[in-house]
């Protein structure tokens, strides 16, 4: 275990080798906590910078002090919590998510920017206008009755099955289980449009609603 830089990127070169287009624009959490106390010495902008031109995309961290804690917002990163549900999917492969009878969070009042709405082991559904500058990311899938103009991120620990439904896509980055698409990239004939986004397979579809 290191915090070395050099070390991580032959490490993570290393790994990329053996299938670089499995983890190409696939979205990461960095979590630092099984570092103990070396992570006080993890240049965590190197860190994000190394993922970056591997072609991965950081999205937020867990387990950090608290210098990387109040330093993420400037590298564009969330903080997540440390304990997780470990990944799964659903048998069938549907849209529901494996965390059995867990209430959807319910958020009623517009997502600010800057703001983060986090809806750990279960769905979340959004009542209000998502705005340019905020998140909303749950474990399993994400409802916007209203537009999404920020970043909305679901099955972000490996739930395949998630999906994201809006009333409005306007978003400036998509994202299920990994996969992602940003706001240059979506289809310029959904702009505005009700949709719902999926994968198939290790494709990111985005279909009207």
């Amino acid at each position: 275990m290191t915090v070395d830089l050099a070390d991580l990127g032959a490490d993570v070169e290393e790994r990329l080798g053996q299938t670089p287009e499995f983890f190409r624009n696939m979205a990461v959490i960095v979590d630092l906590s099984a570092l103990g106390e070396m992570r006080n010495g993890l240049d965590l902008n190197g860190l994000v910078r190394l993922l970056r031109d591997q072609g991965m995309m950081p999205v937020g961290i867990q387990g950090g002090n608290e210098y990387h804690e109040r330093l993420a917002p400037n590298l564009h990163l969330g903080v997540f919590p440390e304990s997780k549900p470990a990944p799964g999917r659903a048998a069938n492969g549907g849209a529901s998510a494996p965390f059995g009878d867990a209430a959807a969070m319910v958020v009623d009042k517009p997502v600010r920017s800057g703001q983060q709405i986090y809806a750990k082991g279960r769905d979340l559904v959004v009542l209000a206008p998502v705005g340019q500058g905020s998140e909303v990311i749950a474990d399993g899938n994400i409802h916007i009755y209203a537009p999404l103009r920020g970043r909305a991120l679901a099955g972000v620990m490996g739930f395949e099955g998630a999906r994201i439904f809006c009333k409005e896509l306007r978003a400036e980055l998509i994202s299920v289980a990994g996969l992602y698409r940003v706001s240059e990239d979506l289809p310029e004939n959904l702009h505005g449009a009700s949709a719902q986004i999926r994968l198939s397979g290790r494709q990111l579809l985005i279909e009207s609603l």
